[in-house]
């Protein structure tokens, strides 16, 4: 193993320039949807001190996949949303039939 290729918790073994293990996170920019890199592992975002190691984990997608994937997220994120309001309604609708069993019980009680 090359220096900084450790394997480590989280299990891709890179360690920062600091010798900290470093963090993967997921790019989910419309020129790298879904890309994973390597980045110092107590920055926030931009401009966090430290020392500013970036390293991309996955290869480059090509062009083709990265037209193709902002839209299938969409799609996806579209269906969760269709099937969250589904099953609200669901919900209520059950609770209404099981009130109006409710009532058409009591009603045969009196």
């Amino acid at each position: 193993m090359e220096t900084g290729e450790k394997q480590g918790e989280g299990g891709h073994g890179q360690w920062c320039h600091c010798g900290k293990l470093a963090r993967m996170q997921t790019s989910w920019t419309s020129s790298n949807p879904g890309r994973r890199f390597l980045v110092y592992p107590k920055s926030k975002g931009r401009g966090e001190k430290g020392c500013r190691f970036f390293q991309w984990f996955d290869a480059e997608m090509c062009e083709r996949s990265k037209s193709l994937i902002p839209g299938l997220l969409r799609k996806i994120d579209r269906v969760e949303k269709e099937n969250a309001n589904i099953r609200a309604k669901s919900k209520i609708l059950w609770a209404a039939m099981l009130l109006s069993w409710l009532v058409v019980f009591a009603m045969k009680m009196n």
